[in-house]
């Protein structure tokens, strides 16, 4: 290591302009990482995302006189339909995916907006909400039309200056609507849109929908149990077959896009027409990276290249009093290693810092919506073991590529010609 420490000193500014180079190249690796996984993994409240099916988009063919092709979302009726008592189903949801911007205050106090979400009692039992104080409403508050909702504790605090039990059971008032405190919850980050909202209403199961019976704005989510995912498909897509034999008195058709599919299909494509393309993605990343990490290899091999060039003679040296090429290559990269290694936690540094104090500029807007809370995640949700491994495989992947063939040219120097070639 004093070696290795010397030679850094000897030639700071090289050594610097390759730490720099290193450190950016592993934060914007780090970067493009970071925020994929925010997107996939299991990440609370959506702690049963690698579990979880999706299902929601419907294309209606042939509807009306002009035989018309619909792409929307389904009806709470067919929703319900293709959902609801699934044997093989741990639970099952009908959601409306968007939040749409509420004003909500109680008598006296002045109002404020906050995002708001239709969802129905099943959601519950797949978004792990932590609750505060409360309950969820459930199915029979849903059914009697009784208006509860659940709040956020930030909404809590904003409408009766209080998060605690002594919420529970107070009206507040949402676009000038009563309604009852079910419960009161964490606050939930935007990152996590399928759960995100800061106020929880009841979906309405019988109000009618709009201009088709077949679509309107909701979506599913359903939970298979353990092993049991190719089951609940093919029910879903059996119950899919008797709606369309329903339909096709109406000389209509309707497919759910591949429909039902788990989170990276969910992921890939928001508005898919056949089951999304996830090899795209995967494939896009994998060239970025690559980019990412031969560029900064290509300007390191030519530091390390001009660093050697000014050690031929030490090489030399060291060659004639028996030193072997095996190494001289080790040494010399272990010495990069210890520059990229460093350059790399410099990367991590910067990407920590990145996601402390930009990341809710990239997720706080939505396609419809600015969400009124920050996409805040915990630093443990943004960076795990599994990154600082990959972090150090990066490093060790660098090193070897751009030290590799100009460590192996600088092994075979003759080392006469070596110790010649500075006089």
């Amino acid at each position: 290591m004093k070696q290795i420490w010397y030679e850094l000193k000897s030639q700071p500014v090289i050594s610097a302009v390759t730490v720099i180079g290193t450190a950016l190249a592993m934060f914007l690796i780090m970067v493009v990482v970071m925020l994929h996984q925010v997107t996939v993994i299991d990440l609370a409240p959506e702690t049963k995302r690698s579990r979880t099916l999706y299902m929601g988009r419907g294309i209606l063919e042939g509807f009306g006189s002009n035989e018309n092709v619909i792409q929307s979302n389904l009806s709470t009726a067919i929703a319900a339909e293709l959902t609801e008592s699934l044997e093989e189903a741990e639970a099952t949801s009908i959601y409306c995916p968007y939040v749409s911007r509420a004003l909500a205050n109680t008598e006296g106090n002045p109002t404020f907006a906050a995002d708001a979400k239709r969802v129905d009692d099943g959601f519950f039992r797949i978004i792990d909400l932590e609750f505060i104080a409360g309950k969820p409403f459930d199915r029979a508050d849903i059914m009697s039309d009784l208006r509860k909702v659940v709040i956020t504790e930030s909404v809590a605090r904003q409408a009766f200056a209080s998060d605690g039990a002594d919420v529970i059971g107070r009206t507040l008032l949402i676009n000038d609507v009563p309604q009852e405190v079910a419960g009161v919850v964490a606050d939930v980050s935007p990152v996590t849109d399928v759960a995100y909202a800061q106020i929880w209403m009841p979906v309405s199961l019988t109000a009618p929908t709009w201009g088709n019976p077949n679509m309107g704005d909701m979506r599913t989510l359903i939970v298979p149990r353990p092993g049991r995912d190719e089951s609940v498909k093919a029910e879903v897509n059996r119950r899919m077959a008797v709606i369309n034999t329903r339909l096709a008195a109406d000389s209509c058709t309707l497919s759910l896009a591949g429909a039902p599919y788990d989170h990276e299909h969910h992921k890939a494509d928001e508005y898919p027409v056949t089951l999304p393309d996830v090899n795209k993605g995967r494939h896009m990343r994998w060239m970025l990276f690559g980019i990412l990490l031969l560029i900064p290899a290509i300007n390191l091999s030519s530091m390390t290249r001009s660093r050697l060039r000014r050690r031929v003679s030490e090489i030399g040296i060291r060659r004639a009093f028996g030193c072997t090429r095996g190494r001289i290559v080790a040494d010399i990269l272990a010495e990069n290693f210890v520059i990229t290694l460093a350059g790399g936690l410099l990367g991590l540094l910067l990407c920590i810092g990145f996601g402390a104090l930009l990341f809710d500029a990239i997720y706080s807007t939505g396609r419809w919506t600015h969400y009124a809370m920050p996409s805040t995640l915990s630093a443990g949700a943004l960076f795990d073991w599994t990154l600082g491994a990959y972090a150090l495989l990066f490093c060790f992947i660098l090193n070897l590529i751009s030290t590799g063939v100009p460590a192996l040219r600088a092994s075979r120097i003759n080392p006469v010609e070596a110790i010649n070639q500075n006089k």
